[in-house]
Protein backbone atom coordinates (compact mmCIF):
# COMPACT_ATOMS: atom_id res chain seq x y z
CA UNK A 1 0.00 0.00 0.00
CA UNK A 2 2.82 2.57 1.15
CA UNK A 3 4.28 1.49 -2.33
CA UNK A 4 1.26 2.58 -4.55
CA UNK A 5 0.95 5.46 -2.17
CA UNK A 6 4.46 6.70 -3.53
CA UNK A 7 4.25 6.04 -6.99
CA UNK A 8 0.95 7.69 -7.03
CA UNK A 9 2.69 11.11 -5.43
CA UNK A 10 5.73 10.25 -8.01
CA UNK A 11 3.60 10.81 -11.01
CA UNK A 12 1.46 13.69 -10.23
CA UNK A 13 4.35 15.74 -10.63
CA UNK A 14 4.32 18.33 -13.53
CA UNK A 15 6.62 17.30 -16.42
CA UNK A 16 9.75 19.90 -16.93
CA UNK A 17 12.37 20.84 -18.74
CA UNK A 18 16.37 19.97 -18.28
CA UNK A 19 18.86 22.11 -20.29
CA UNK A 20 22.43 21.40 -20.25
CA UNK A 21 24.83 23.78 -22.44
CA UNK A 22 27.96 22.75 -23.73
CA UNK A 23 30.73 25.78 -24.62
CA UNK A 24 34.26 23.60 -25.37
CA UNK A 25 33.52 20.98 -22.50
CA UNK A 26 35.30 17.51 -24.15
CA UNK A 27 32.64 15.00 -25.23
CA UNK A 28 33.83 12.39 -22.08
CA UNK A 29 32.90 15.22 -19.73
CA UNK A 30 29.15 15.72 -21.40
CA UNK A 31 28.86 11.92 -21.93
CA UNK A 32 28.96 11.69 -17.97
CA UNK A 33 26.84 14.36 -17.24
CA UNK A 34 23.88 12.96 -19.83
CA UNK A 35 24.38 9.41 -18.11
CA UNK A 36 23.58 11.06 -15.17
CA UNK A 37 20.50 13.25 -16.41
CA UNK A 38 19.45 10.18 -18.38
CA UNK A 39 19.06 8.26 -14.76
CA UNK A 40 16.73 10.62 -13.28
CA UNK A 41 14.05 9.13 -11.17
CA UNK A 42 10.31 10.16 -10.63
CA UNK A 43 10.20 12.94 -13.00
CA UNK A 44 8.94 13.07 -16.99
CA UNK A 45 9.48 15.60 -19.66
CA UNK A 46 12.97 16.53 -21.70
CA UNK A 47 16.61 17.28 -21.50
CA UNK A 48 17.65 20.27 -24.33
CA UNK A 49 21.78 19.73 -24.96
CA UNK A 50 22.61 23.14 -26.14
CA UNK A 51 26.04 22.76 -28.03
CA UNK A 52 28.19 25.53 -28.89
CA UNK A 53 30.57 23.12 -30.15
CA UNK A 54 28.76 21.37 -32.76
CA UNK A 55 28.98 17.15 -34.18
CA UNK A 56 26.67 15.44 -36.31
CA UNK A 57 27.83 12.32 -34.26
CA UNK A 58 27.87 13.83 -31.46
CA UNK A 59 24.43 14.83 -31.44
CA UNK A 60 22.90 11.45 -32.40
CA UNK A 61 24.29 10.06 -29.34
CA UNK A 62 22.80 12.68 -27.21
CA UNK A 63 19.21 11.48 -28.94
CA UNK A 64 19.42 8.23 -28.67
CA UNK A 65 19.68 8.79 -24.67
CA UNK A 66 15.73 9.16 -24.47
CA UNK A 67 13.91 6.99 -22.59
CA UNK A 68 10.39 6.42 -21.54
CA UNK A 69 10.39 9.06 -19.37
CA UNK A 70 12.99 12.01 -20.92
CA UNK A 71 12.81 13.15 -24.44
CA UNK A 72 16.65 14.15 -25.15
CA UNK A 73 16.77 16.64 -27.84
CA UNK A 74 20.63 18.44 -29.33
CA UNK A 75 20.46 21.38 -30.80
CA UNK A 76 23.15 23.97 -32.12
CA UNK A 77 23.90 26.61 -30.45
CA UNK A 78 25.79 29.90 -31.56
CA UNK A 79 28.51 30.84 -29.13
CA UNK A 80 28.06 34.11 -27.54
CA UNK A 81 27.75 33.60 -24.09
CA UNK A 82 26.14 31.30 -21.24
CA UNK A 83 23.58 33.78 -20.87
CA UNK A 84 22.53 33.54 -24.30
CA UNK A 85 22.56 29.92 -24.08
CA UNK A 86 20.11 29.57 -21.19
CA UNK A 87 18.05 32.36 -22.65
CA UNK A 88 17.61 29.89 -25.58
CA UNK A 89 16.59 27.40 -23.35
CA UNK A 90 14.14 28.99 -21.72
CA UNK A 91 12.86 30.11 -25.35
CA UNK A 92 12.60 26.57 -26.62
CA UNK A 93 10.80 24.80 -23.14
CA UNK A 94 7.74 23.43 -24.01
CA UNK A 95 7.41 23.22 -19.53
CA UNK A 96 6.77 25.58 -16.70
CA UNK A 97 9.39 24.38 -15.15
CA UNK A 98 13.11 24.68 -16.47
CA UNK A 99 15.92 23.14 -14.55
CA UNK A 100 19.38 24.19 -15.65
CA UNK A 101 23.07 21.84 -15.35
CA UNK A 102 26.39 21.92 -16.63
CA UNK A 103 28.93 19.53 -18.35
CA UNK A 104 31.05 19.07 -15.01
CA UNK A 105 28.21 18.20 -13.04
CA UNK A 106 26.83 14.73 -11.91
CA UNK A 107 23.24 15.03 -10.91
CA UNK A 108 22.25 12.41 -8.17
CA UNK A 109 19.35 10.22 -9.32
CA UNK A 110 16.90 12.28 -7.19
CA UNK A 111 18.27 15.64 -7.86
CA UNK A 112 15.30 17.14 -10.24
CA UNK A 113 12.82 15.51 -8.65
CA UNK A 114 13.45 16.87 -5.50
CA UNK A 115 13.89 20.59 -7.08
CA UNK A 116 10.42 19.97 -8.75
CA UNK A 117 8.62 18.94 -5.82
CA UNK A 118 9.88 22.61 -4.03
CA UNK A 119 8.59 24.74 -6.97
CA UNK A 120 5.75 22.81 -7.20
CA UNK A 121 4.73 23.93 -3.49
CA UNK A 122 5.04 27.91 -5.01
CA UNK A 123 9.43 28.30 -5.16
CA UNK A 124 9.96 31.03 -8.17
CA UNK A 125 13.63 29.40 -7.89
CA UNK A 126 15.08 26.48 -6.05
CA UNK A 127 18.89 25.47 -5.98
CA UNK A 128 20.35 22.42 -5.36
CA UNK A 129 23.00 20.93 -3.04
CA UNK A 130 26.11 21.29 -4.86
CA UNK A 131 29.28 19.14 -3.40
CA UNK A 132 32.76 18.90 -4.74
CA UNK A 133 33.91 15.81 -6.44
CA UNK A 134 37.72 17.26 -6.41
CA UNK A 135 39.57 15.65 -9.43
CA UNK A 136 42.90 15.98 -8.25
CA UNK A 137 44.80 17.76 -4.73
CA UNK A 138 42.28 19.91 -3.17
CA UNK A 139 43.60 23.67 -2.79
CA UNK A 140 44.26 24.82 0.47
CA UNK A 141 42.40 28.27 -0.70
CA UNK A 142 39.15 26.01 -0.87
CA UNK A 143 38.79 25.99 2.86
CA UNK A 144 37.79 30.07 2.47
CA UNK A 145 33.82 30.63 1.49
CA UNK A 146 34.78 33.04 -0.96
CA UNK A 147 36.97 30.67 -3.23
CA UNK A 148 34.16 27.76 -2.73
CA UNK A 149 31.59 29.95 -4.56
CA UNK A 150 34.05 30.32 -7.36
CA UNK A 151 33.93 26.83 -7.59
CA UNK A 152 29.85 26.82 -7.39
CA UNK A 153 29.22 25.16 -4.43
CA UNK A 154 26.72 25.24 -2.60
CA UNK A 155 25.86 23.26 0.76
CA UNK A 156 23.44 24.43 3.44
CA UNK A 157 22.65 20.96 4.78
CA UNK A 158 20.09 18.30 3.77
CA UNK A 159 17.12 20.36 4.86
CA UNK A 160 15.21 22.62 2.60
CA UNK A 161 15.25 26.27 3.84
CA UNK A 162 14.81 30.07 1.97
CA UNK A 163 17.68 32.27 0.47
CA UNK A 164 17.78 35.00 -0.54
CA UNK A 165 19.87 34.09 -3.36
CA UNK A 166 22.17 33.79 -4.77
CA UNK A 167 21.83 30.11 -5.90
CA UNK A 168 24.78 28.66 -7.93
CA UNK A 169 24.48 27.29 -11.14
CA UNK A 170 22.70 24.46 -10.62
CA UNK A 171 18.86 24.92 -10.27
CA UNK A 172 15.50 25.16 -11.33
CA UNK A 173 12.93 27.85 -12.04
CA UNK A 174 9.25 28.51 -12.79
CA UNK A 175 8.61 30.12 -15.83
CA UNK A 176 4.59 31.39 -14.84
CA UNK A 177 6.00 32.55 -11.16
CA UNK A 178 7.35 35.29 -12.64
CA UNK A 179 5.12 39.13 -13.04
CA UNK A 180 7.70 39.43 -16.58
CA UNK A 181 9.16 36.91 -18.81
CA UNK A 182 12.18 35.23 -16.96
CA UNK A 183 15.16 35.79 -19.13
CA UNK A 184 19.20 36.23 -17.77
CA UNK A 185 21.16 39.29 -18.92
CA UNK A 186 23.51 38.67 -21.23
CA UNK A 187 25.58 41.43 -20.34
CA UNK A 188 26.81 38.98 -17.58
CA UNK A 189 27.95 35.54 -17.30
CA UNK A 190 30.89 33.27 -19.00
CA UNK A 191 31.65 34.62 -22.30
CA UNK A 192 34.78 33.86 -25.01
CA UNK A 193 36.48 31.59 -22.57
CA UNK A 194 36.16 34.65 -19.99
CA UNK A 195 35.08 33.40 -16.29
CA UNK A 196 32.35 36.52 -15.64
CA UNK A 197 29.51 35.48 -13.65
CA UNK A 198 26.47 37.58 -11.95
CA UNK A 199 23.83 36.10 -14.12
CA UNK A 200 22.33 33.97 -11.52
CA UNK A 201 22.97 36.95 -8.57
CA UNK A 202 21.34 38.94 -11.18
CA UNK A 203 18.13 37.07 -11.70
CA UNK A 204 17.32 36.01 -8.30
CA UNK A 205 17.49 39.93 -7.32
CA UNK A 206 14.95 40.31 -9.61
CA UNK A 207 12.73 37.36 -8.52
CA UNK A 208 12.92 38.45 -5.01
CA UNK A 209 11.71 42.22 -5.97
CA UNK A 210 8.89 40.88 -7.25
CA UNK A 211 7.91 38.52 -4.50
CA UNK A 212 9.66 35.09 -5.80
CA UNK A 213 10.37 32.85 -3.49
CA UNK A 214 13.52 31.52 -3.15
CA UNK A 215 14.62 27.88 -1.44
CA UNK A 216 17.78 26.07 -1.30
CA UNK A 217 16.61 22.26 -1.43
CA UNK A 218 18.74 19.88 0.44
CA UNK A 219 17.85 16.67 -0.80
CA UNK A 220 18.91 18.09 -4.37
CA UNK A 221 22.38 16.83 -4.71
CA UNK A 222 24.83 17.85 -7.45
CA UNK A 223 27.97 16.61 -7.92
CA UNK A 224 30.42 19.37 -9.26
CA UNK A 225 33.45 17.47 -10.82
CA UNK A 226 36.39 19.89 -10.27
CA UNK A 227 39.19 19.32 -13.07
CA UNK A 228 42.82 18.78 -12.33
CA UNK A 229 43.05 22.58 -14.22
CA UNK A 230 40.72 24.47 -11.81
CA UNK A 231 42.78 23.51 -8.91
CA UNK A 232 45.74 25.86 -9.68
CA UNK A 233 46.30 29.33 -7.80
CA UNK A 234 46.29 30.68 -11.19
CA UNK A 235 42.92 29.42 -12.29
CA UNK A 236 41.75 30.78 -8.66
CA UNK A 237 43.56 34.11 -9.00
CA UNK A 238 41.90 34.45 -12.74
CA UNK A 239 38.58 32.90 -11.50
CA UNK A 240 38.80 35.75 -8.59
CA UNK A 241 39.76 38.51 -10.49
CA UNK A 242 36.63 37.81 -13.28
CA UNK A 243 34.27 38.01 -9.95
CA UNK A 244 35.35 41.50 -9.25
CA UNK A 245 34.56 42.27 -12.80
CA UNK A 246 31.26 40.38 -12.61
CA UNK A 247 30.85 42.11 -9.32
CA UNK A 248 31.59 45.59 -10.78
CA UNK A 249 29.03 45.23 -14.05
CA UNK A 250 25.96 44.55 -11.66
CA UNK A 251 26.87 48.27 -10.12
CA UNK A 252 27.05 48.88 -6.31
CA UNK A 253 29.39 48.43 -3.54
CA UNK A 254 31.36 44.43 -3.19
CA UNK A 255 29.09 42.85 -0.47
CA UNK A 256 29.98 38.87 0.79
CA UNK A 257 27.30 36.42 -0.03
CA UNK A 258 27.19 35.08 3.01
CA UNK A 259 28.94 35.43 6.74
CA UNK A 260 32.81 35.54 6.10
CA UNK A 261 34.49 32.07 8.21
CA UNK A 262 37.34 31.98 10.01
CA UNK A 263 39.28 30.60 6.53
CA UNK A 264 38.08 33.63 5.30
CA UNK A 265 40.00 36.36 7.16
CA UNK A 266 42.83 33.71 7.12
CA UNK A 267 43.12 33.99 3.45
CA UNK A 268 42.35 37.43 2.95
CA UNK A 269 45.58 38.70 1.67
CA UNK A 270 45.44 35.92 -1.43
CA UNK A 271 42.01 36.26 -2.17
CA UNK A 272 41.37 40.51 -2.13
CA UNK A 273 43.82 41.32 -4.40
CA UNK A 274 42.83 39.66 -7.75
CA UNK A 275 39.14 40.50 -6.72
CA UNK A 276 40.04 44.05 -6.27
CA UNK A 277 41.92 44.42 -9.02
CA UNK A 278 38.75 42.96 -11.96
CA UNK A 279 36.46 45.49 -9.40
CA UNK A 280 38.77 48.76 -9.52
CA UNK A 281 40.19 48.31 -13.26
CA UNK A 282 36.82 47.46 -14.86
CA UNK A 283 34.31 49.64 -16.15
CA UNK A 284 31.78 47.21 -17.96
CA UNK A 285 32.08 44.12 -16.87
CA UNK A 286 33.88 43.21 -19.98
CA UNK A 287 37.40 43.27 -19.29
Amino acid sequence: MKTRKIRRRLMTLPPITITLTRYREPDWLVNEALDSLAAQEGVDGEVIFLDQNWDENFACAVAARSNERLTFKCIPCTERCLSYARNEGLRLAAHDLVLFTEPDILADPNWARALVTELTKGAAIAGSRIVPKWRGPKPLLSKSHVVRDQYSLFDLGEETVGVSGPVRAIFGLRLSAALQPLRFDERLGRRDGRLLGGEETDLCERVRRDGGAIVYCGKSVAYHQILPERLSLKWIYNRLYYAGVSRRSRGGAPAPSRKPGLWDWLLLPFILPPYAAGYLTSRSGQS
